[in-house]
């Protein structure tokens, strides 16, 4: 993997990340798509909404209606712990791991980027891959093989997320769980091609510097010998406390520039949503969520990046995305259609392209490289709005400094 900053405004950067199947422009948003919802191939591997998204996903002429949609998927997000969402039995299981995803005839559309997490909380809560007739526990190794069977052109190694409630004996535990399954990751993929970020866990300065200090004693060189970027998890029960969270990605970027390992691209675990803008700014380069499909399911359109109405309240044609513009998918979101999931998948397509949309403009803000302009624009955006005083704050701290 390549990354390079291709611009700056103040302290916050955009730049690319390229890998072997994409090339993407950071901040970037990875969505969550189950590929294997269960189903046949001829039903698409199933799932309801999910099979509308991948159906926007592979350029079905049955939802795109002539548009390209393959510019929202230039890198998704999946888990291993997803192949038994829904109950399936073991033949059906070792099918899906057969053949590498984008090597099926069912996804050759497809050329983005696959990155494939290890599943970690999930299995921490459950212990195993359960399916109807079996039961696989999983090690750093199995977790490893199933993320090359399903293909992965980026992978992380397998962890045990942090919980709030735990005691500094547990957090302890869980850091050097997750430490050791690292090692093992990193001398399994040594050889291999895949792009390999490291799991870093943490709410404060003092939790990741502890996480870090384990690793540089595990590892026998700098972590960027064995990882090309950081991948940050435990951070969604913070989601709704945006001043922990901005506090806990400050104190990820301190250290890592404490280590001369400032040019490692960060991506960050389950979190989206109106903090994202502002988690950017203080050097996030990639975030992963599946809040369009989740907010679709609730019945809920985005008419902006910050606002949100029911369904039967959607004002459609305010709206210029290539969903809305297309006749026939306004009015199966009108409910003309035999399926749910014909009504709510352009809906969770159209949300996912707000969030893109909103992610492109403050890119192309710090590309103007001018650190007032991209001050004002932020403070335009977060007026009499919740978030406020937390974006006045990143805001000063990155675009407008104290000179001492």
């Amino acid at each position: 993997m390549d990354f390079h900053i291709t611009g700056t405004a103040g302290q916050v950067r955009t730049g690319t990340i390229r890998t072997q199947d994409a090339h993407l422009e950071t901040p970037h948003l990875l969505p969550v798509v189950n590929f294997y919802c269960g189903g046949t191939k001829r039903s698409l591997f199933g799932g309801g909404i999910f099979r509308t998204l991948k159906e926007f996903v592979t350029n079905d002429a049955a939802v795109t209606f002539g548009n390209d949609y393959s510019p929202y998927f230039k890198a998704v997000m999946t888990s291993i712990s997803s192949l038994t969402d829904f109950s399936i039995n073991q033949t059906r299981f070792q099918d899906y791991l057969s053949t590498p995803l984008k090597q099926r005839p069912e996804f050759e559309s497809f050329s983005g980027a696959l990155f494939v997490d290890s599943g970690g909380y999930k299995i921490l809560q459950e212990g195993s891959l359960t399916g109807t007739n079996f039961s696989l526990d999983v090690d750093q190794q199995t977790a490893y093989g199933l993320q090359r069977g399903f293909g992965a052109d980026i992978a992380v190694n397998l962890d045990s997320p942090l919980s709030p409630e735990d005691t500094y004996r547990q957090r302890l535990k869980k850091m050097e769980t997750t430490v050791g399954y690292a090692e093992e990751f990193a001398q399994l993929s040594n050889s291999a091609t895949e792009t390999r970020y490291l799991t870093l866990h943490g709410y404060t300065q003092s939790m990741l510097a502890r996480y870090l200090d384990i690793v540089d004693r595990v590892l026998p060189q700098r972590l960027d010998k064995w990882f090309d970027g950081i991948a940050i998890g435990s951070l969604v029960p913070l989601r709704n406390n945006p001043d922990r969270l901005v506090r806990a990605i400050r104190a990820v970027k301190h250290l890592l520039h404490d280590r001369q390992l400032d040019h490692l691209p960060i991506h960050v675990f389950g979190i989206s949503g109106q903090t994202m803008p502002l988690l950017a700014c203080l050097g996030v380069d990639s975030f992963d969520s599946a809040s369009y499909l989740h907010s679709a399911i609730n019945g809920t359109y985005f008419t902006s990046f910050f606002d949100s109405v029911q369904l039967s309240e959607a004002p459609f044609e305010e709206c210029s995305c290539p969903v809305c513009s297309t006749p026939a998918l306004v009015s199966r979101m009108h409910g003309d259609a035999e399926y749910q999931k014909d009504i709510l998948g352009p809906v969770a397509m159209h949300n996912l392209i707000i969030q893109k949309q909103a992610l492109q403009e403050l890119r192309d803000q710090v590309l103007l490289g001018d650190p007032d302009q991209l001050a004002e624009y932020l403070e335009r955006k977060y007026r009499n709005r919740r978030l406020q005083k937390t974006a006045l704050r990143v805001i000063n701290d990155t675009l407008r400094p104290i000179i001492q």
